[in-house]
Parts: structure tokens; sequence; C-alpha cells
């Protein structure tokens, strides 16, 4: 599937000329009408970015064209689905657990993506591709609804362009490639919205936003995409950002890990 076509946007592209977060949509709360509304938002989100018109991610993830020429590329997908019943109302969200045994952010919970090949045609490709080999959800699956600006993960020396997605066949997914993903999580968006539910997640001297899930936190690279992306969409609920989780690195196995409470 091909990036959507601003032109071809229908009625959710009328309320993109509103670049504000709060053009998007309230916090995603009950009932098929919001799941169809967490689409609209994502296709605003994607013609706004387009437009030039999406608010950067800065920071330590700040692009730099400069120092992005000596970067991996790569892609990931933000990937979204209506509810499969059993969870509160609204869009689901994606992610991996990625294999403790990986060179680059072993253990970590993240969105679905990897480097791009030789053999992508895109950015867009590569995300399609990856979500493919990761959660085994084929390409003519997921309906590609724009993508956002690139953005820099310096740790690993990636170039990173998130590609936003929607699939209404989540039923499709499987675990796939136990050495690259431990397995798939589908969180709802709710959930991961909910302010107690988030934190300021610090390994030594660095701070990220965090997400709890029943599976662990999301934090560094994707915690901040998944925090800034949210805003842009006028869904996040405020919370306390004071609030710190630490964590413990393993310089020789590579991985964080929450420090047991004192």
């Amino acid at each position: 599937m091909g990036t959507l076509d601003p032109s071809a946007a229908g009625p959710a592209a009328a309320a993109a000329g509103d670049p504000s977060p709060s053009a998007a949509m309230a916090a995603p709360a009950g009932g098929a009408s919001v799941t169809a509304r967490a689409r609209d938002a994502l296709v605003e989100l994607g013609v706004r970015a387009a437009a030039g018109r999406f608010r950067p991610l800065l920071g330590v993830h700040t692009f730099d064209p400069a120092v992005a020429s000596g970067y991996r590329r790569s892609a990931v997908m933000i990937l979204l689905a209506p509810p499969d019943g059993k969870g509160p109302a609204g869009a689901e969200l994606f992610l991996v657990q990625r294999s403790p045994h990986l060179r680059d952010h072993p253990g970590q919970i993240a969105l679905p993506g990897g480097r791009v090949d030789d053999d992508d045609p895109d950015e867009a490709g590569a995300a399609l591709r990856e979500t493919h080999e990761e959660i085994g959800l084929p390409p003519q699956y997921v309906e590609v609804l724009g993508q956002l600006p690139p953005v820099m993960v310096p740790v690993s020396r990636f170039v990173v362009t998130p590609v936003l997605g929607w699939t209404t066949r989540p039923d499709l997914c499987a675990e796939v490639d136990p050495g690259e993903v431990l397995h798939t999580i589908r969180v709802p968006v709710d959930a991961l919205l909910d302010p107690a539910e988030r934190a300021t997640v610090r390994i030594r001297d660095h701070r990220s936003a965090g997400f709890r899930t029943s599976s662990g936190w999301v934090w560094g690279f994707t915690g901040n995409l998944l925090d800034h992306l949210f805003t842009e969409l006028g869904w996040t609920r405020e919370w306390d950002r004071d609030r710190e989780v630490l964590m413990d690195y393993d310089p020789v196995r590579r991985l964080a890990t929450p420090r047991p409470p004192a």
C-alpha cells in the first residue's frame, strides 16, 4: 500500500488545516466511532507531516542532515488496529519484545521495524517488510496512512522514519522469529495513556518517557516517540513527569532492568 495522497484523504483531510494536536481528537474512549476517529486522526497526522506542519521530535532525537549521512537508515511501523473485544474501547497498538541476543536495543519493547535494505523501495516498504517478518502480518493487510519526519537514535546510529499504519486483520498476526522477536504485544492505547502507568525512566543520567505494559516498560527512543506522537494527536492525559523509574544497565549483557524498590 502506498502513502496516502492528501488530495484523496477525504473528510479527514478537511480538518488537517489546523496543525494543533487538539484538532485531531480527544483521548480515545468508547465505541466503534472512536475507533474510526483513531484512524482518521492518523490520516490527519500524516497529512500534517507531509505538509511540513508536524512538530518534530527534539532533544537527543533532533534530526540533523549533516549527522544523518553517517547513520543507518531504518523505519518503524506505528501500527494501530480496532480493539479485539477483550480490552477497553478504542484503538490498539502493536509492539514487540526484542530478543535479548540482538546487537541493537536487546530485550527492549519496541515498535516493529528495522534497517532499510537495498531492495526495499523506500522507508514505508521497509516498515511493511519488517512488520511482516516480526509479527507475521502480510503487507497487503496494512494500510499505510503516511509517515512522520525522520528522527535520530544516536546510541545505535540509526536515522528512523516512523510510518503510520492501520490494519483490520490483526488476527493474521503470528509469532514468527524468536531469534529476533520474543513475542508480539498488543496493547490498548487507553491503557498506555493511563497516568498510573506513566513515568520517566532513568538509566544513569539518561531519561526518557516511559509506558508500563504487562511485559515491562517501554522506554528510550520508543518511549519518547510514542510520548510525542500521542501529544501531537491530542491524546495524552496529564501524568507526573517527576515520577521516576530507575533501571540498572548490565554492560556485558547490554540489558536494562528495573531496579528493585529500596
